[in-house]
């Protein structure tokens, strides 16, 4: 009787197996992991701008510190100057800093230059992908843009001046990109953008001051002056026509800081 009746369950059995076996392992197993971000799938609600834009002012904040024992990367911008002579047998890095030594295995500039294309690289993300994002509200979405220009072209602004011809980065990159190793960019093609940017920047809505620290129209206005100035001279040469466009960019936050003082001090 027992052997009857498993002669006659067995195929049912062996049925549903062959029936359910090629689909439970795609539909039960093969899961998509919910917590696996990419740039692809994450720009997608207005919540994920404003994290995506907190990343690049997380990478200015952090990405400059830390070059060893008693040193920071700051000291890259000082050392030139010859007017410190700080040392310390714990730090050779430091040491060749100020001995005017140094080259791209100091730890400072391996920080500098990483830290820079760090912003570049999160900048480039917010400006490719924020647009897309639906629905959102268009004037936080053109300051969100706003301030990823500015950002872009403070970290361009700081490598064009410490390394002359530097790689121009405009677009994500993944290890698929064709200019995946790009070469170096000339520094009037640098300064280009840079101006693009803050132009951009300048027109974005941004309030003249924020008290939370994030980029104001003062910085973006004040930062074009400083732009302006530095073409005019080595080694663009613009000459007389960037002073006057410096001045007068200048002018525009020194006017505006008279008539508001409760907003911008200028001699804090």
């Amino acid at each position: 009787m027992k052997l009857t009746i498993f002669k006659k369950v067995s195929p049912l059995l062996l049925c549903g197996v062959l029936l359910l076996g090629p689909t439970s392992c795609k539909d039960f197993l093969d899961e998509e992991p919910p917590s696996n971000l990419t740039p692809d799938n994450f720009y997608t609600i207005p919540d994920h701008a404003e994290a995506a834009i907190a990343s690049v002012y997380a990478d200015m904040r952090s990405g400059y510190d830390g070059a060893g024992i008693f040193s920071s990367s700051w000291q890259l911008l000082e050392a030139p100057t010859g007017t410190s002579t700080t040392e310390t047998a714990q730090n050779s890095d430091l040491n060749n800093l100020y001995s005017l030594v140094y080259d791209g295995n100091t730890q400072h500039v391996i920080n500098w230059w990483n830290s820079s294309y760090r912003i570049i690289a999160q900048a480039n993300q917010v400006l490719a992908k924020v647009p897309g994002i639906t629905p959102m509200d268009e004037a936080v979405k053109k300051r969100i843009l706003g301030e990823a220009r500015f950002l872009r072209s403070w970290a361009y602004f700081n490598a064009v001046r410490l390394w002359g011809d530097v790689p121009l980065i405009t677009e994500p990159q993944t290890i698929e990109s064709e200019d995946f190793f790009p070469t170096r960019a000339p520094q009037e093609e640098v300064y280009k953008l840079i101006v693009d940017d803050l132009i951009a920047a300048e027109a974005a809505g941004l309030a003249w001051m924020d008290a939370s620290g994030r980029v104001s129209l003062a910085a973006v206005k004040s930062q074009l002056a400083r732009v302006y100035l530095t073409m005019a001279g080595q080694p663009l040469n613009k000459g007389a026509a960037y002073y006057k466009l410096a001045a007068d960019k200048a002018y525009e936050v020194i006017t505006y800081a008279n008539a508001n003082p409760g907003v911008i001090n200028l001699f804090p």
